[in-house]
């Protein structure tokens, strides 16, 4: 099969960092590759694959978002005859070029940005059963769960005292509801995320900033060898969440690393953590102090197992050739 992944130029593919779409994109393509697709990822120009790779140069120079992914997704549009079926993870761009060309295309529901609204036909894939029913608007043909590289993230045998926030400062993530519940259980907590964007420094300014101290602790971002070591290590990880988190990736980081997950019960959280079994699903704040009380009694070997069986990449990918066999026979 001839598959065109059609990743952002914004990030390189896979990010060194924070940037979900980039990662999953990045799996994709190399898990398709392994099984002798032929595969070519459009993507930012420091990207690494083993796929054959095409980027534009002058696109990256460009200063905005939005301009600089129309004119990469435009370019990589303009060299889309020849694919069997282009999967797009370009949101803002994608679907409204996708619609000007005769191409198969489909796009995965990375987060859903306000545009899709006036392309509700176009065929889209969602990372959750949660989020495919808060968008019955748009043609959602599949659910594919994201996957979690299972080679990088491993129990360790050596678990610290200390819970763990990984996510970003935005009042969405609750970050300031992981220092309380830290502050009422006396608790050493590790925030790992990265610089607070501008619109959020006043949250973090107010919220985060006069907690950090002995035992509330900011590490900034985190990447690679740390990132895994302080999953794995962690007594448990807080998703204190406000939203309804679309996905949860970092849920899946954790499990794979064997550590438990404490989490509001928003959104997708409820289809990647089992209540009393990888973690707690709670609805207060109260109710995660009492959920953290009890993550020692939960085996890390069933978080990881948990992982394993259900967010392989080779899960994930067998999810998406069974939606590009459906494109390429018109069927979506």
């Amino acid at each position: 099969m001839r598959i065109a992944q059609l990743s952002t130029p914004h990030l390189p593919t896979p990010p060194v960092g924070y940037g979900a779409s980039e990662l999953i994109a990045s799996l994709i393509t190399e898990e398709l590759v392994r099984r002798g697709h032929e595969v070519t990822l459009f993507a930012h120009g420091d990207s690494v694959t083993s796929a054959r790779f095409i980027h534009f140069p002058q696109v990256e120079e460009v200063q905005r978002f939005d301009y600089r992914e129309l004119a990469h997704v435009g370019r990589a549009m303009a060299l889309s005859d020849g694919f069997d079926v282009v999967h797009n993870h370009c949101l803002f761009a994608g679907p409204a070029m996708a619609g000007l060309r005769d191409v198969r295309c489909l796009s995965t529901l990375h987060y859903t940005h306000p545009v899709l609204a006036c392309f509700p036909e176009h065929p889209y894939v969602a990372v959750s059963h949660a989020q495919k029913a808060a968008n019955p608007r748009l043609n959602v043909v599949g659910v594919v769960h994201n996957a979690v590289d299972l080679r990088l993230y491993q129990p360790s045998s050596a678990r610290q005292d200390y819970l763990l926030f990984l996510g970003r400062f935005h009042p969405n993530k609750g970050v300031d509801l992981a220092i309380r519940v830290a502050d009422r259980l006396g608790a050493r907590l590790l925030i790992a995320a990265p610089t607070p964007h501008p619109d959020q420094r006043g949250y973090f300014d107010e919220h985060v900033a006069p907690h950090i101290g002995h035992r509330i602790e900011y590490l900034g971002e985190v990447t690679g060898e740390q990132k895994c070591r302080l999953l794995a290590e962690a007594r448990c990880l807080l998703m204190p969440d406000r939203w309804e988190e679309p996905f949860g990736l970092v849920a899946l980081e954790a499990a794979a690393s064997g550590t438990p997950v404490v989490a509001m019960r928003k959104g997708a959280l409820p289809e990647l953590v089992l209540h009393g079994e990888t973690g707690f699903l709670v609805d207060s704040v109260e109710e995660m102090i009492e959920a953290v009380r009890r993550v020692d009694s939960l085996d890390p070997t069933r978080c990881r197992q948990h992982a394993t069986t259900n967010f392989s990449v080779g899960r994930m990918v067998d999810g998406y050739l069974e939606l590009y066999e459906k494109a390429i026979q018109g069927r979506l």
